[in-house]
C-alpha cells in the first residue's frame, strides 16, 4: 500500500510539472507576438490654458488616454467641455516655472488625472500620455 501511494504521488507531481511547462509555453509567445495589442486610446482635442502669474503665459496640451479595451474610444467626447473647464481652473493655479523639465510633465499628468477622476468616474484610465505640451 505505501508503494502504491508513493507511485501515485510521483505521477501527480510529474503531471503537475508537465502542465506548468505547457502552460508557460502557451502564454509566452502570445505576449511576445502582440506587444501592446490590447491597448486602446481616447484622444482629447488640443486645449490651450492660461497659466497663473502676471506674465500671461499659456500652455497648449494634447492628451491621449489609455483606456480599457472594452470601452469605446469616443467615451470622453461628451465630457471634453467639462474636462477643459476644470483643467482651465487648475492651470490658473500653476506657475509656468513649475512646468519645466520632467517634473513639469509629471505635474501636468497628475493635474489631468485629478480632473479625469472627477469627470470620467465610470471609465478606467490606465495611463495619461502627453502627446503635445508647449508652454508659450
Amino acid at each position: 500500500m505505501p508503494l502504491v501511494l508513493t507511485g501515485l504521488l510521483l505521477l501527480l507531481a510529474a503531471l503537475g510539472a508537465g502542465g506548468a511547462v505547457v502552460a508557460s509555453k502557451n502564454r509566452s509567445p502570445a505576449s511576445q507576438s502582440q506587444p501592446g495589442g490590447d491597448k486602446k486610446y481616447a484622444s482629447l482635442p488640443m486645449m490651450t490654458f492660461t497659466l497663473g502669474g502676471s506674465n500671461g503665459r499659456m500652455v497648449d496640451v494634447k492628451v491621449l488616454l489609455e483606456i480599457d479595451p472594452s470601452v469605446d474610444g469616443k467615451v470622453a467626447d461628451p465630457y471634453v467641455p467639462r474636462i477643459s473647464d476644470r483643467l482651465s481652473d487648475s492651470m490658473r493655479k500653476l506657475d509656468p516655472q513649475q512646468l519645466s523639465g520632467a517634473d513639469g510633465a509629471k505635474l501636468m499628468k497628475s493635474t489631468i488625472a485629478g480632473v479625469l477622476d472627477r469627470e470620467l468616474r465610470g471609465v478606467r484610465v490606465r495611463e495619461i500620455l502627453l502627446d503635445q505640451m508647449v508652454v508659450r
